[in-house]
C-alpha cells in the first residue's frame, strides 16, 4: 500500500511530456468553464485538439508490441484505468447525492434501474453521470489501447507503423463522415466502437513520435520551433477563411460523435495535428524552465483525478454560493433555480469571476487527492506496523 502510494508523488522524468499533460488537463477544465483564460484558444480552440492530444500521449508510454503478453496487459489496463475509473465514479455519486440532499432536488436511489441506466451510459457515452461527462474518456481509451494490443499481436509479423497510420486515418475519416451522414440516434450503440476508430490515429502517431521523430524534434533549434509553432497557427488562420464559422476548427461532443460543424470531413484530423504539434512544441521551450515544478508534475501525475472530478468542485463551490445566498446576503444574479436542476450552472456575476471555477476545478482534486494519499499512506503505515 505504501508504496503505491509513494509512486502517485513520483517526479515524472519526462519533463517535456509532464508539462502536455498538465497543460492539456488544464485546458479540459478551463473548456468547461466556457474558457476563462482560454490559452490560444481564439487561434487553436481546446476542442479542435486535447482529447486526441491525450491519446497521443498515451500512445508515446504505450509499450505494446507482438511479444506482448496480452492478459498481463490487459490486467494492467483494468488496474491503471477501469479500478480508478470505478473509484472516482462511487465518490462521486456519494457527493451527488449529498448535493442533491443540499439542493433539494431529486436523489437517485441505487435502484436495479439506476444501475442499469448508469451501465447503458458507461458503454456508450462512457460516464456514469452527468457531473462526471468527463470521465468518457477513460472507458474510450481503456477499449482502444486492448484494440490496439489485439490488432498489433495478430500483425505484429507484417506491422508498419506507417502503413497502419494510413489506414488508421482512413477509418478516422470514415466515422467523421458516417457521423456527418447518418441519423445521430441511429449511432448511439456504435458510439464506443466509432469513437476507437476515430482516435486509432493518434495512438499511433504518439508512437511512431517517440520512435522515430522525437530526436528530429528535439534537435530543432529555439527559433526553429517557434517558427513551427507560428506555422501552425498561421495554418489555422488560413483554414477559417474556407470554413463557415472560424469555430468549424473545433468539435464541442467526442464522448457523442456531435459536434462535428466542419462540412470537410478533414477537418477534425488536421485540427488535431495542429493544436498537437503547436502545444508539444511549447512544452518542450518550456521544460527547462518548469520542468521541476512540484506543482505541475503533481498535476500531471493526477490528471484522472482532476478530469472526474472537476465538475464536482464546480457544483461544491455553487452549493457554497447558495447558501450564501440564502442565509447570509443575496448574491446578485445567483440563479437557484437553475443551479438546482443543472450541474452545469456558473454564477455570472462577472466574466473574471470564471477563473474561481478554474482554480478549484484544479485545487479541488488535487487537494482530494492528497487527502486521500495521506490517509491511505497513515493505513499503510499501521498495517505495516501490525504485521511486523
Amino acid at each position: 500500500m505504501t508504496k503505491r502510494i509513494m509512486s502517485d508523488r513520483r517526479s515524472k522524468s519526462n519533463k517535456k511530456f509532464m508539462l502536455l499533460s498538465a497543460i492539456g488537463i488544464f485546458m479540459v477544465v478551463d473548456s468547461h468553464t466556457f474558457t476563462a483564460l482560454d490559452m490560444f484558444g481564439d487561434y487553436i480552440p481546446y476542442n479542435s485538439f486535447f482529447m486526441p492530444m491525450f491519446v497521443f500521449i498515451s500512445g508515446y508510454f504505450n509499450k505494446v508490441d507482438p511479444s506482448t503478453k496480452l492478459l498481463p496487459y490487459i490486467g494492467k489496463k483494468i488496474r491503471t484505468l477501469l479500478v480508478p475509473y470505478a473509484g472516482i465514479s462511487v465518490i462521486v455519486y456519494v457527493i451527488q447525492q449529498l448535493m442533491a440532499l443540499f439542493k433539494g432536488g431529486e436523489r437517485m436511489p441505487l435502484s436495479g434501474w439506476y444501475l442499469m441506466y448508469v451501465l447503458d451510459r458507461v458503454v456508450t457515452v462512457g460516464s456514469p453521470y452527468a457531473i462526471a461527462e468527463p470521465m468518457w474518456f477513460v472507458i474510450t481509451l481503456f477499449s482502444l489501447l486492448l484494440i490496439y494490443a489485439i490488432f498489433k499481436k495478430l500483425l505484429g509479423k507484417i506491422w508498419n507503423s506507417y502503413v497502419m497510420l494510413v489506414i488508421f486515418c482512413a477509418l478516422n475519416l470514415f466515422t467523421v463522415h458516417l457521423v456527418h451522414t447518418a441519423e445521430t440516434d441511429s449511432l448511439y450503440y456504435l458510439l464506443l466502437p466509432l469513437k476507437v476508430l476515430f482516435f486509432l490515429p493518434f495512438l499511433e502517431l504518439g508512437m511512431i513520435y517517440r520512435d522515430h521523430l522525437e530526436k528530429k524534434h528535439d534537435a530543432m533549434s529555439g527559433g526553429a520551433k517557434v517558427a513551427l509553432m507560428a506555422l501552425m497557427l498561421v495554418i489555422n488562420a488560413v483554414r477559417t477563411l474556407y470554413l463557415p464559422v472560424p469555430y468549424d476548427l473545433a468539435c464541442d461532443r467526442l464522448n457523442e460523435l456531435a459536434g462535428f460543424t466542419s462540412p470537410y470531413i478533414l477537418t477534425p484530423i488536421v485540427s488535431a495535428l495542429v493544436g498537437i504539434t503547436f502545444w508539444l512544441t511549447l512544452a518542450g521551450l518550456l521544460e527547462g524552465k518548469l520542468g521541476e515544478s512540484r506543482f505541475i508534475n503533481y498535476m500531471s501525475c493526477n490528471t484522472f483525478w482532476i478530469m472526474g472530478l472537476h465538475i464536482v468542485f464546480f457544483n461544491v463551490l455553487n452549493c457554497i454560493l447558495m447558501a450564501i445566498n440564502e442565509y447570509v446576503a443575496v448574491l446578485p444574479y445567483f440563479d437557484t433555480e437553475y443551479f438546482s436542476g443543472s450541474e452545469w450552472y456558473y454564477w455570472e456575476y462577472s466574466p473574471d469571476f470564471k477563473i474561481v471555477y478554474v482554480l478549484i476545478g484544479v485545487l479541488g482534486p488535487l487537494s482530494l487527492k492528497w487527502i486521500f494519499d495521506a490517509v491511505c499512506g497513515a493505513v499503510g503505515k499501521v498495517l505495516v506496523k501490525k504485521t511486523a
